[in-house]
């Protein structure tokens, strides 16, 4: 009797698991409809705005409005040694997605063979675009901003309780930061 009831109590929490992955793949799904409805708007109204806060070298952050409605922010920074582009997807006032792509360069931008002569050292590698590394993230955010899904730059999905509520803070910030 006591087996029967564990099966019985096994199969129950896994149609409850089941369903609570099942209702991510829903959420998930339907992100990537409305990543895709808001890429495929042509008529935006962009603001741009300069932005140093995170980076020394330049920075700027476009606004793509419909009818006066903010729809996805663009960050974008440049650096000595790379550049990161952050899109924020938006939806009722609320992020739902971001998508994070990183270059970091092979030697600062500006190392080249000048570079070494001025700086009395002997040649070493000098700048080279096409040996940049590229790193992409994810995050997938449910309609109360909660973090439900973050892909990280080795396309691992990262489904630690703790690791998302982390990760969601930092990104959240950095939102709202650029939101105003």
């Amino acid at each position: 009797m006591k087996t029967l009831r564990n099966i019985a109590v096994l199969f129950i929490l896994t149609d409850l698991i089941n369903f609570g992955a099942s209702d991510i793949e829903g959420k998930i799904a339907q992100i990537r409809k409305d990543f895709s409805s808001t890429n495929a708007v042509k008529n935006y109204v962009i603001k741009e705005v300069e932005d140093s806060e995170q980076s020394t070298d330049s920075g700027v952050v476009k606004y793509y409005l419909q009818d006066g409605v903010v729809k996805k922010i663009v960050a974008e920074y440049f650096g000595e040694s790379g550049n990161n582009l952050t899109e924020y997807y938006i939806k009722n006032g609320k992020v739902y997605f971001i998508f994070d792509k990183t270059e970091k360069y092979n030697v600062p931008y500006y190392v080249d063979s000048k570079w070494y002569k001025e700086n009395e050292i002997k040649n070493g590698e000098i700048f080279d675009k096409r040996k940049s590394n590229f790193f992409e993230k994810r995050y997938y955010f449910d309609e109360n901003e909660k973090l439900i899904r973050y892909i990280d730059e080795n396309k691992k999905i990262v489904e630690n309780g703790k690791k998302l509520r982390e990760t969601e803070k930092n990104m959240l910030k950095e939102y709202f930061r650029i939101k105003k």
